[in-house]
């Protein structure tokens, strides 16, 4: 992952650097509010109680500010990922436990930062430092995931373990984006049929690694 100076001029200052703070957690917070191109950076300065002008000392625009965002809050995603891997690992034995509990890991993630991650998704087509820095950290967190899978590996039937992990978690990641509308097709499920969608995710991913292909 980049830094955050990457995007943006670095406040030297102690001062400086809690207002340039106050700025990612205000943009952060609009973001859970309401969508990317919905924000003004009028909003966000006032939102933040810094002005425009110390704004524009750090970035030269909004998409810049996005980018410097996105840094932040993926290294963030990317801690509490590392935890719930370690939690499943500590609590899950087997197959039958960590699959439904990868499943549930990666969809409570989603679920808790979809407004943020939507506006890096949507972003992320037209712009080419939002897209590689998003897929870079969906590749570790995910990693993180299959590690845990593959620890189960004694016990998978298909013939083919890696591929079929690797398939499983793109048909999990893929589902649980879909329904709450990360990309610029899907829409948001109903809430009431989020946890139906966890189980029968788990139920058909265990079949699928349990089940031996007639070829």
């Amino acid at each position: 992952m980049p830094s955050t100076s990457a995007h943006a001029r670095a406040p030297k200052q102690g001062r400086s650097r809690q207002s340039f703070e106050r700025i990612i957690e205000a943009t952060i917070d609009l973001l859970r509010e309401r969508a990317y191109d919905q924000i003004t950076l009028a909003e966000i300065c006032q939102r933040s109680g810094v002005s425009t002008g110390s704004l524009y000392g750090r970035v030269d625009g909004k998409d810049e500010l996005l980018r410097v965002v996105q840094v932040r809050f993926l290294e963030r995603m990317g801690e509490r990922f590392t935890e719930e891997a370690e939690r499943i690992a500590q609590e899950a034995r087997g197959l039958e436990q960590v699959v439904p509990a990868v499943v549930a890991g990666l969809g409570t993630l989603l679920k808790e930062n979809a407004s943020v991650l939507r506006a890096f998704m949507l972003r992320g087509p037209s712009d080419a430092a939002i897209n590689s820095a998003g897929r870079q950290s969906a590749e570790d967190n995910h990693a993180k995931f299959i590690r845990l899978l593959r620890a189960c590996g004694a016990e998978i039937r298909h013939p083919n373990p890696e591929r079929a992990i690797d398939s499983a978690m793109l048909l999990i990641y893929a589902t649980q984006a879909r329904f709450l509308g990360l990309d610029s097709v899907g829409g948001m499920g109903e809430a009431s049929s989020w946890n139906e969608l966890l189980t029968d995710l788990g139920d058909m991913v265990l079949a699928f690694l349990l089940f031996v292909p007639k070829r």
